[in-house]
């Protein structure tokens, strides 16, 4: 088929289907490159509006496309009406930037940001006609690599790819670049790949596998001409990431241990880069991103810089700490600001002890307290229910914590507007942290303390939002699951399948199936827990943390004993600071 061929085809089909904005492309900052001799397509595998909002694959974008030679292609997964559609009409997944079958690209990376995006890789590579298992793949087909923060437990997807790259793109995936510009074919790439330490090739047996770790930080890798979507994306705003990696060791956190140590930009870089950003995108918000922004040590300086050159603007804070966010949202508050976020986590001390959350009901309360003095009228908290040797009290402490608010958002709104916004996930044990040998609550539990949050929790001026059990539960069978888990993948998949994340489309029955076959089901897989010194899917790979100190952290939860902050409290030894890099602050 011609390519004129092609798109004709494809526009008759986008006639069909809700929102065909979704794959027409052509949008604001889109880079197109037909001269270039090497093509690589970068696939965030949900839907176009959570895609394009995705940080990572806006850097790996200006990363390609800074090669004069290469050329970085988009590529989302089709909601199912498109890709009914396409397997109808015998359409190949394709580009948005040229319409080309993502077949004919040259390299398929495809980010893992969460596990209820497994189904969907499938749907992906099935719907561009490349073969499921990378053992069924041949000299003219592309090479599949998965990056991302799920990949740091590559065992459930392990047949499906070529290749797992671990850590940070900004320097290491140069390496990837070259070894695909520098061979010719999929056979000699793959070679050059396997020299790459930051590679896990499942096809070439199980070895040790590093981290890459962006050692500079510097402000030149944070995209300014970032892809402006046309149709609504989940993030319609500029943003500037300020800090990357953090040191407060919740116990919980993957992210926590995957991105140490810590690496500021000065607020000077900052301002500029985010004042750029918002003239190249047209956004009137614009959002200083990191996992606890307001622990970054020039949080202030930037939001004075950027209010001063801007005073109207939208800024956005996302998950403040409770102890370090009083001053941040204060600084950021004007007219336009009107919802912040806390994250709590936990509501008594003794679970916070547990967790690794070194902030007292104090800071909880100082920090409500600022934020409705700053002016926020709605108060968002995270918490999270099912941790490791949780009790009923602590369940009890989220709906106190809740009643706590809103009476300190009466007194100091004096009969203003506000609102309280209490959201309450189910914790999940992922791998690289110290609840990694930990099981999940059993799903009665989690439903029994869902269903009492709901009738203590009172309706007026308080919202309570809890995640689907259901899905939890999927989630925790898949982030610590080992190879067995692919074939179970497969099935489900094969039985319908995808979207698993939206609640509406969640198949629960395949899924349920697919384990069944396998000789077992979701809540047992999610529920089991790893002795100490049992051998665990991931540990060939290598976060930079060592198991001995995610050993003596879970030992510590269970001693109800929290761990200080090594940037105030000095070194835990956790092993992040024994490489190339050490916590980089601006002051």
């Amino acid at each position: 088929m011609t390519q004129a061929a092609l798109e004709r085809r494809i526009e008759s089909v986008l006639e069909t289907v809700q929102k065909p904005s979704r794959y027409i492309g052509g949008e604001a900052n889109q880079v197109q490159k037909p001269q270039a001799t090497t093509v690589v397509a970068l696939c965030y595998p949900d839907a176009y509006e959570v895609g394009i909002s995705n940080q990572a694959l806006q850097i790996l974008y200006q990363q390609v496309n800074a090669r004069p030679a290469m050329a970085a292609e988009r590529v989302y997964c089709p909601w199912p009406d498109m890709a009914d559609a396409m397997r109808r009409e015998g359409l190949p997944l394709f580009t948005l930037e040229t319409w080309r079958p993502v077949r004919e690209v040259d390299l398929l990376g495809i980010t893992l940001q969460a596990e209820l995006t497994y189904s969907n890789v499938l749907e992906v590579l099935d719907l561009a006609g490349i073969p499921l298992r990378a053992a069924d793949r041949g000299e003219g087909d592309p090479i599949v690599v998965a990056g991302g923060p799920s990949a740091s437990n590559p065992a459930p997807l392990a047949p499906f790819f070529d290749a797992f790259f671990m850590g940070e793109s900004e320097e290491a995936f140069e390496d990837v670049l070259d070894a695909m510009a520098g061979a010719a074919g999929r056979a000699a790439r793959m070679a050059a790949l396997a020299e790459n330490p930051h590679l896990d090739l499942p096809g070439r047996g199980r070895r040790d596998v590093e981290r890459a770790i962006h050692t500079e930080f510097g402000i030149e890798t944070q995209p300014i001409e970032v892809v402006v979507p046309y149709s609504s994306a989940i993030f319609s705003r500029a943003s500037v990431e300020v800090m990357r990696g953090c040191t407060r060791g919740c116990r919980f956190c993957h992210a926590g241990t995957w991105y140490r140590p810590v690496r500021e930009r000065p607020a000077e870089q900052v301002i500029e880069a985010g004042l750029a950003q918002l003239a190249c995108t047209g956004y009137d918000e614009l959002s200083l991103t990191s996992l606890a922004t307001s622990d970054y040590t020039d949080v202030v300086p930037a939001i004075e810089g950027i209010k001063e050159r801007m005073p109207d603007l939208h800024l956005s804070l996302p998950s403040n700490r409770v102890d370090t966010g009083p001053v941040a949202m204060t600084a950021a508050a004007n007219a336009r600001q009107s919802s912040i976020t806390l994250a709590p986590e936990a509501a008594t001390q003794r679970m916070r002890d547990i967790i690794c959350k070194t902030i007292t009901d104090e800071m909880i309360e100082n920090a409500i307290e600022a934020a409705f003095r700053a002016g926020y009228t709605s108060l968002k908290m995270y918490f999270m229910i099912g941790l490791p040797r949780e009790t009923h009290a602590e369940v009890q402490g989220i709906v106190d914590l809740g009643l706590k608010a809103r009476e300190i958002g009466r007194r100091v709104r004096a009969g203003g507007r506000f609102s309280v916004h209490v959201s309450a996930s189910n914790f999940v044990p992922k791998p690289h942290t110290p609840f990694q040998w930990e099981g999940m609550s059993s799903r009665d539990q989690l439903v029994a303390k869902q269903g009492y949050m709901r009738r203590a929790m009172p309706t007026r001026q308080i919202r309570l939002s809890l995640h689907d059990v259901r899905t939890s539960m999927l989630e925790g069978a898949l982030a610590r699951g080992g190879e067995e888990l692919a074939d179970v993948i497969e099935r489900a998949w094969r039985a319908g399948a995808r979207f698993d994340a939206w609640t509406e489309m969640f198949a629960e029955a395949a899924w349920e199936a697919a384990f069944a076959e396998a000789g077992t089901t979701i809540d047992e897989v999610a529920t089991r827990e790893y002795g100490e010194w049992d051998e665990l899917p991931w540990d060939h790979v290598r976060s930079g943390v060592s198991k001995e100190f995610l050993l003596d952290e879970w030992w510590q939860s269970r001693a109800e004993v929290a761990t200080g902050d090594c940037r105030w409290d000095g070194c835990a030894d956790c092993g992040a600071c024994f490489g190339p890099v050490r916590n980089k602050l601006v002051h």
